[in-house]
């Protein structure tokens, strides 16, 4: 008897414990690309809490230097899942590229005590209002950005010249150094760099520009490809809510969520400044794409509605 007992104790161990094994091997994995901002740092707070892992989701989270990129890799195949501000998804869609909007992401709040994100200039430096910058370079994460958009639109309602400003890309955490040595003459930064300039003095804050665009509006969002998001729609409505929580759980305890920005993203700071959206509301990217159609960063009129995912 205890020569057959072994026999079937290892099958039915293997039926128990094998199945389960292969069943958490073969969940598909799920590659999502973000932006080093805190802004896009849900998925880093839902892993970090176990919330995809308790949906089921195995996701593997990278890092890209903006949006634009992001949207290239959901067209091409390589990501399922990614973070950036409305203006991306709208200009690829545009170009016929079918990429829709899945989840919200933090909401720029002219009121938030401390911004997430501003043009900054040096120190010491001699522009002090708009008409100083003609003739200035500022540095973007990306040319013909949200960033771009923002500034162009706050020159132009504070007595500034759009059209005299030149724009060169620079990864975030480059853009404090290039500022202060002069290699550029301002920077829009978001955190965690901008929180990080300003505490080593390296710049000050010159102005809010995303309130040249609207008073509140969605800084960041998160989009898949049409086609995958319909054969996936469990999937997509399993990564939102998870998302959900995370942002959430964030707003709620901004120490806590500065500790999970420490370790994926190397901050300095111990408070998160967080302000996530629970729904994708049109009313918070709209003022986006109007913005992009008079600065010709879209060509065409269209619909904030019209990007979000219908399933």
């Amino acid at each position: 008897m205890r020569a057959l007992f072994r026999p079937v104790a290892l099958a039915v161990a293997l039926m128990l414990f094998g199945g389960a094994g292969a069943t958490a091997q073969t969940t598909p994995v799920i590659n999502l690309g973000l932006a080093p901002f805190e802004g896009q740092a849900g998925p880093y707070y839902a892993q970090d809490l176990g919330l995809f892992a308790a949906a089921g989701l195995n996701v593997n989270i990278q890092q890209y230097n903006g949006g634009a990129a992001i949207v290239s890799a959901i067209a091409g195949g390589s990501l399922q899942i990614g973070g950036g501000t409305p203006l991306p998804l709208a200009q690829a869609r545009s170009r016929g590229i079918k990429v829709v909007l899945i989840a919200p992401g933090y909401i720029y709040d002219y009121k938030a005590p401390t911004p997430i994100n501003a043009l900054v200039v040096a120190v010491n430096s001699p522009i002090h209002d708009a008409k100083d910058l003609a003739g200035k370079t500022v540095a973007v994460t990306q040319v013909r950005g949200l960033d771009e958009l923002a500034v162009d639109a706050w020159l132009d309602a504070n007595g500034g010249d759009s059209h005299s400003v030149k724009y060169t890309e620079f990864p975030q955490n480059a853009m404090a150094d290039a500022v202060a040595a002069g290699r550029v003459d301002a920077a829009e930064i978001g955190d965690p760099a901008l929180s990080d300039a300003l505490a080593a003095g390296k710049v000050r804050i010159f102005a809010k520009a995303y309130d040249a665009i609207a008073k509140r509006l969605f800084g960041s969002v998160w989009f898949a490809s049409e086609d995958w998001a319909n054969q996936h729609p469990d999937v997509v409505r399993k990564f939102a809510a998870a998302i959900n929580q995370a942002g959430a759980w964030a707003t709620r305890n901004p120490v806590a969520a500065a500790a999970v920005l420490q370790k994926y993203m190397k901050v300095t700071y111990s408070t998160a400044h967080e302000y996530h959206g629970r729904t994708l509301d049109p009313a918070f990217i709209q003022p986006v794409l109007d913005a992009s159609v008079r600065y010709k960063l879209l060509t065409t009129p269209m619909n904030a509605t019209d990007l979000i995912w219908k399933g």
